[in-house]
C-alpha cells in the first residue's frame, strides 16, 4: 500500500478533508467505512465536510479503519509572521 503524506490539520474542514482523502485513496467508500467503525454514513459525510465536530475517539477509529493515525508535531510558522 502506498504511503500518503502527512498534512497539518488546524481546523475541522481541514480534517476533514484529510479524512475524505485517506478514503478515496483506499477506494472505500463512506458507507463501506461506516460499517467497519460503526458510525453512520451520514456522520462520515458530515465529518468529511467540515460542518459536524466528534470526539477524538471516533476520528481516532476512522483513522485507524484506513490505517492511520494522528500525531502531533511542532507547528512550522507561517512565512512572513514573526
Amino acid at each position: 500500500m502506498d504511503t500518503l503524506p502527512a498534512y497539518p490539520i488546524r481546523s475541522l474542514r481541514q480534517a476533514g478533508a484529510v479524512l475524505k482523502a485517506r478514503r478515496a485513496a483506499r477506494k472505500i467508500s463512506q458507507k463501506q467505512l461506516g460499517e467497519m467503525t460503526g458510525t453512520a454514513q451520514s456522520t462520515i459525510s458530515d465529518i468529511e465536510n467540515g460542518v459536524v465536530s466528534v470526539s477524538l475517539d471516533v476520528y481516532l477509529r476512522l483513522l485507524e479503519a484506513l490505517g492511520a493515525e494522528l500525531s502531533a508535531t511542532d507547528r512550522i510558522a507561517d512565512p512572513g509572521r514573526p
